[in-house]
């Protein structure tokens, strides 16, 4: 969400340069800049409040339960590490560690060169909450009961240790983890299996949850809080804190932790309604969600807020939980625990709809942004590009360089004829501001006025000044698609390229934005404009690059990168333009001539010649 940010001021960028081509020359009426792009219609997520639990008996009354030791179980996977508690049979941690694909180490954003961070998704703030909130937790809405089930110290099937142990899966080993849990005295049931395959991100969960041999209702399960890359230190402008992320009645919808937070008619609750395919939570790069074997109602959002201490200063950050109803009767359910990487996404959606047998869509957890119509079919190519020449090149920085000239070298032939428009323009220049001066001076009811409007119109068909505008309004859809490429493919993250550590992060020391600005303001100043005032082409020049130093700092590396080598190409070609083109169309003005200035000083006679 916060990402669109980025969209809006490029397309407001847009605006201002079409609009500047009709500031100079001749005023055509503006574009409505009150309106702004709709996004694709979704549901209404409706937000009331939570009911009031029903009265139940306190865990304190009810009889006395044997408890099983509580254990610890690890699960070890090529791809992943996983612990459980075995008081709530609940997970306390999920340490992502390979790129399924490339099978390269996945580490914490936190960790610096030589020394890495494991990543881990599960939020420590969430465990150290009373009641502790954490992954897998299973809530009916029954206090007594929820509070039960959390506190319960489950046995292990097939386990009789009293001590911690380890799964270790490799190559399609699967393996089945069953938690049990009973209470003679209320007839409470409960057996959580999680089975787990050594080359997935996916896991398959199976619930059954009695009481007195009758399925017990409305059970849902948590999912969160707030996973992400726990590492993190700052939350920017290009780096999403961890969000709500549904896809319910066909339509994704994501809602800012905040936003519930500070829902005004049932703050740290929101409710979702329509049956639910899937629901969790994620950042940037990674999620946790849900798979119920049958789309449900009832999803259910809850957050809370806490102040993070960085530095000794304290910043607002919020937990995030999804609660995703599931069945209860030992029906197979699944949770994605894993990258938001578009090709490993494709891979699990495969998997998981043949599993809950309907199509399930888990790429729709990547934010594509409002012009996902357009950035999604691009970004895919354009990422599969990129990773070929990756493997040409060895690094994914020469790969954007060299994507980045391909592309440019594509557009060089629609550069070449905006330039000659612009050009044009710019030469007719003094002659459409002598016609709207004239304009000015006309009554509406003159007979000249509709005669200087035609000739107004035909000059503007001939120097069109909107043609330079062209090949930046086509670049445009590559520009987004290249930054949606950068932030769903994990290839990105943490690949390094000369001083910079991250493709997918901000240039540590800023050069990256210096020299974008540096190259813009060459580019704008060599470019022709159609206005032939010095004073408005050098604003333009200055300003634009101005605002865009404002609104990409701190974008990607990689983007950035891609923007850089663009102006160097662009200078390039343009000034290569402006030479082929000079013989046609920069035929110079000749000056008028200059009246002879009057002699009034005076001088010594002259001298008549002799006869």
């Amino acid at each position: 969400m916060q990402q669109k940010r980025l969209v809006l001021a490029l397309l407001i960028s847009t605006v201002i340069i079409v609009l500047w081509t009709y500031l100079a020359p001749i005023k055509p009426p503006q574009p409505n800049t009150n309106s702004t792009p709709s996004a694709t219609q979704q549901p209404t997520a409706t937000a009331s409040p939570a009911p009031t639990a029903q009265p139940s008996p306190s865990v304190s009354s009810l009889p006395a339960v044997e408890q099983s030791p509580r254990r610890a179980v690890v699960i070890k996977t090529p791809l992943y590490v996983a612990k459980f508690d075995s008081q709530g049979a609940e997970v306390v941690s999920w340490i992502i560690t390979k790129n399924k694909d490339s099978q390269t180490p996945i580490t914490s954003i936190a960790g610096g060169k030589n020394s890495s961070i494991p990543l881990e998704l599960v939020s420590a703030e969430g465990l150290k909450r009373s009641p502790r909130e954490a992954p897998l937790q299973l809530l009916t809405g029954d206090n007594a009961l929820d509070a039960q089930l959390s506190q319960a110290s489950y046995r292990i099937d097939g386990n009789d240790s009293t001590g911690d142990f380890e799964l270790t899966l490799a190559g399609e080993e699967t393996k089945r983890l069953t938690f049990l849990f009973k209470d003679p005295g209320t007839g409470l049931d409960v057996v959580k299996t999680v089975s787990f395959r050594a080359d997935r991100y996916e896991v398959e969960l199976e619930l059954t949850l009695k009481r007195n041999d009758q399925v017990v209702p409305q059970a849902k399960v948590r999912i969160g809080p707030s996973i992400g890359d726990q590492g993190v230190s700052y939350y920017s402008f290009y780096s999403v804190a961890p969000e709500a992320i549904s896809f319910v009645n066909g339509v994704v919808e994501r809602h800012s932790a905040q936003s519930i937070n500070e829902n005004t008619n049932s703050p740290d609750v929101l409710r979702i309604n329509g049956p639910i395919d899937w629901a969790g939570v994620g950042d940037t790069y990674f999620a946790m969600v849900a798979i119920p074997g049958q789309r449900t109602d009832g999803q259910e959002y809850r957050t809370t807020q806490y102040d993070h201490e960085i530095n000794g200063k304290k910043e607002k950050r919020y937990l995030v939980s999804a609660l995703v109803p599931v069945a209860t009767d030992g029906s197979k359910n699944v949770v994605y625990a894993g990258p938001k990487d578009h090709f490993l996404l494709t891979e699990a959606s495969k998997t998981v709809s043949a599993i809950v047998n309907r199509q399930v869509d888990l790429d729709a957890l990547i934010d594509y942004g409002w012009f996902s119509w357009m950035s999604r079919p691009l970004a895919i190519p354009i990422l599969k590009a990129i990773k070929w020449l990756k493997d040409l090149t060895g690094n994914y920085g020469i790969a954007i360089i060299l994507f980045t000239i391909v592309i440019y070298s594509m557009f060089f032939p629609l550069k070449w004829r905006s330039s000659k428009a612009m050009k044009k323009a710019q030469k007719l220049a003094p002659k459409m501001k002598e016609l709207q001066e004239k304009i000015k001076g006309l009554k509406a009811n003159d007979p000249k006025l509709k005669e200087l409007q035609v000739e107004q119109l035909k000059l503007m068909k001939e120097g069109n000044p909107l043609g330079g505008c062209l090949p930046l309004l086509i670049q445009m859809p590559f520009l987004f698609a290249l930054y949606r490429a950068i932030t769903i493919s994990l290839d990105f993250r943490q690949a390094t390229f000369l001083w910079l550590p991250d493709l997918s992060g901000g240039d540590p020391y800023h050069i990256l934005e210096f020299l974008m600005a540096g190259t813009m303001v060459v580019l704008q100043l060599i470019t022709p404009a159609p206005s032939a005032d010095p004073l408005q082409r050098k604003m333009m020049a200055i300003g634009m690059p101005i605002f865009m130093l404002y609104v990409l700092w701190g974008a990607p590396a990689g983007l950035l990168l891609y923007w850089l080598v663009g102006n160097i190409v662009g200078f390039s070609q343009q000034f290569l333009i402006n030479h082929l083109t000079r013989s046609d169309d920069d035929e110079p003005v000749p000056p008028a001539p200059k009246s002879p200035a009057p002699n009034n000083r005076k001088g010594p006679k002259s001298k008549p010649l002799p006869a």
